[in-house]
């Protein structure tokens, strides 16, 4: 009976440590969101499409020295043509995610700083091809973005939790005319968000 009792509770204690082991590496887990997208341009505009509204120039996938981004350029054979292009994501459902975050590398050479030639929007009524002027596009800002000399620069964390619907894309929207103008590098493009 007695050694029983002992069995029982060296049983008992090897349950203990277990389930307290277990505890224990679930808290020391790091937490990690939900990639929503993730986008590099390594060979392809990835989660990405192109459409161009005005000029023969579209957004491409692109490398220089080993890093990989997506490019846009009015400039072209010697010529600067006024040019109107979109880079636009896939649809996302954000309402099956909470805390969405968006975050992406810009760099930038020829244009003028704050010259409006890159911003970035989010619709939830586009229907994914066309022109997307028929949509309704919502610009956000403030953003963090290069100011030249093809410097990267990271936009940090941009909240867009408040935004809702189970169509949602995010665009990049390139603007030049026949002056001053821009050519535009994004790299690391990444929406999170806590699964619900």
């Amino acid at each position: 009976m007695k050694h029983s009792f002992k069995i029982s509770l060296i049983i008992l204690s090897l349950g203990l440590i277990f389930f307290t082991g277990c505890i224990k590496e679930k808290l020391d887990t790091p937490y990690a969101p939900t990639y929503m997208f993730y986008d590099n341009f390594k060979g392809s505009l990835g989660s990405f499409t192109q459409y161009s509204v005005t000029g023969a120039q579209v957004w491409v996938d692109s490398s220089y020295s080993g890093t990989t981004y997506a490019q846009m350029s009015g400039f072209s054979g010697g010529s600067y043509t006024a040019n109107e292009d979109w880079l636009i994501s896939k649809a996302v459902n954000f309402d099956s995610f909470k805390n969405e975050t968006l975050s992406f590398s810009s760099a930038t050479r020829y244009g003028t700083p704050g010259d409006g030639s890159l911003k970035v929007y989010t619709s939830n009524d586009y229907t994914g091809t066309g022109d997307p002027n028929l949509a309704t596009w919502v610009e956000i800002t403030p953003i963090a973005i290069s100011q030249g000399n093809f410097t990267w620069v990271s936009s940090g964390s941009i909240n867009l939790s408040a935004i809702t619907g189970t169509k949602v894309y995010i665009a990049f929207k390139y603007y030049c005319s026949t002056f001053g103008v821009a050519t535009w590098e994004l790299n690391q493009i990444k929406l999170t968000g806590d699964a619900l």
